[in-house]
């Protein structure tokens, strides 16, 4: 982010002058000659630091520092005095400024000072979200699961959290890696420093090296500025790499350097820059495969596995699902102030008999919406609406349970086109479908709409 700085002073050439400098060092400068103009500039906008001279026309630099303590009192004021009113700086230190520079100004002292006022504010920013993310930490005890290849998931997990060793954890998509890794993160040393996410599936295989590495200012076109990458920002903390799969081969080389020697390279930047910190990775892919097809690089592979955790499918932990269904009809009868108490056995059975390709985030998503639909305390089986939603479907293995749920969706169908006076496009946002989709499923299941409805 570019840093915003007001420069208030009347000296023509000064102002110009210091206004070019700052600008070469990527800040961007706001310039006025006078303190009125300087009071109707920090009333329009927030600037990082603000550099006033004491003695200006208009109003002077204790009435602009007033104004700023007044309206934005996060700024940090840089006051600029002539010999003969240090006493005056020295009042505005006492009213809020942070520091003051001596005329004739030496461009490198003011320099230092402002790098100085931002970086604390960088820190400040810094120590908020780190606060944001201790207040929403994650740790052990928010992993739902009494199964056995759960409980070896926990175990891998506490022994893992307390060493520096990297972790790769696989699974499939909504089993629930990313919880996996906040957890072994709170449990371990580098809790109360961040826990910072990359999902490399989703940066543009350009940008990706800029985003984990950094870069120097100039090093390309919108490079305005220098940026930290994401590896510095994790410094003493965790990077979490989720979807390592995705990763080009082109970055996966430097990855792999950064792993081996704690080390990174900023784009455009001669100067290595050591890093300490716990790496995570994370994929629902197969990358022995990905190796044998030679899209992801088995050094790096074995650099990053050095402890490996798999988490099963819900297929594979069947035995949780009471417990995940519990877990979040509390959740979202928090959220939409529900009172569903308990789920009926039928439709205790119909959940439990799904395939839930989408595991544990589809699961919670069918309950989210039960628990809006459920009209008592209780969610029945017409209230789960599996229709239209992904993967969610039956494993074939039971075809009587394949019968009662479509038996339940004619149910739930008929019961909301009643509801809606047969109207299939109310009914079709009721059911959370599309309108084709809804005479799809009314065609699936052989459902004869207009012999059933009531005159």
């Amino acid at each position: 982010m570019i840093s915003k700085i007001l420069l208030a002073d009347d000296e023509t050439i000064f102002r110009k002058t210091f206004a070019k400098v700052l600008q070469e060092e990527g800040m961007a400068v706001t310039t006025v000659d006078n303190g009125t103009d300087a009071i109707d500039a920090i009333t329009k906008q927030s600037y990082a630091v603000v550099i006033l001279d004491i003695q200006m026309p208009g109003a002077d630099g204790i009435k602009v520092l007033r104004e700023i303590m007044r309206t934005r009192p996060q700024t940090r004021v840089i006051m600029i005095t002539a010999y003969g009113s240090i006493e005056m700086a020295v009042e505005a230190i006492k009213l809020g400024a942070c520091d003051y520079v001596m005329k004739p100004v030496v461009f490198e002292d003011i320099l230092a000072k402002i790098r100085q006022h931002l970086r604390y504010l960088e820190l400040q920013e810094e120590n908020q979200e780190l606060k944001r993310e201790l207040d929403g930490k994650f740790d052990i005890e928010q992993i739902i699961g009494r199964s056995e290849v759960m409980q070896q998931v926990f175990e891998m997990i506490r022994k893992v959290a307390n060493t520096k060793s990297n972790v790769l954890i696989t699974g499939r998509s909504g089993t629930g890696k990313e919880l996996v890794a906040r957890a072994i993160h709170s449990l371990g040393s580098q809790n109360g420093r961040r826990f910072v996410v990359v999902n490399c599936g989703a940066i543009p295989e350009g940008l990706l090296e800029s985003e984990l590495f950094g870069h120097k200012k100039g090093s390309f076109t919108s490079a305005t500025e220098n940026k930290k990458g994401l590896f510095e920002v994790a410094h003493n903390g965790t990077l979490f790499l989720d979807e390592i799969g995705y990763m080009p081969m082109s970055c996966q080389v430097k990855l792999l350097r950064a792993v081996e020697q704690r080390q990174i390279m900023p784009v455009g930047s001669t100067e290595p820059v050591d890093v300490d910190l716990r790496l995570i990775a994370a994929t629902n892919r197969d990358l022995l495969r990905e190796i044998k097809e030679e899209r992801f690089r088995e050094d790096l592979y074995y650099r990053l596995n050095v402890v490996g955790i798999h988490l099963p499918t819900l297929q594979e932990r069947k035995d949780d699902i009471p417990l995940l269904i519990e877990h979040f009809i509390k959740k979202y009868n928090a959220e939409m102030g529900k009172h569903c108490v308990e789920i009926s056995d039928d439709a205790m059975r119909l959940l439990m008999g799904c395939e839930w390709k989408g595991n544990i985030r589809e699961l919670e998503n069918v309950i989210e919406r039960a628990v809006i639909f459920a009209e008592g305390d209780v969610i029945e089986a017409c209230d789960i609406g599996l229709i239209g939603v992904s993967g969610a479907a039956l494993s074939g293995k039971n075809e009587n349970l394949r019968a009662s749920l479509k038996a339940y969706e004619k149910e739930q169908i008929y019961r909301v086109l009643n509801k809606y006076d047969w109207n299939k496009g109310e009914a079709a946002k009721a059911l959370g479908v599309g309108l084709s989709s809804l005479y799809r499923k009314i065609d699936e299941l052989e459902m004869n709409v207009r012999k059933h409805k009531r005159e």
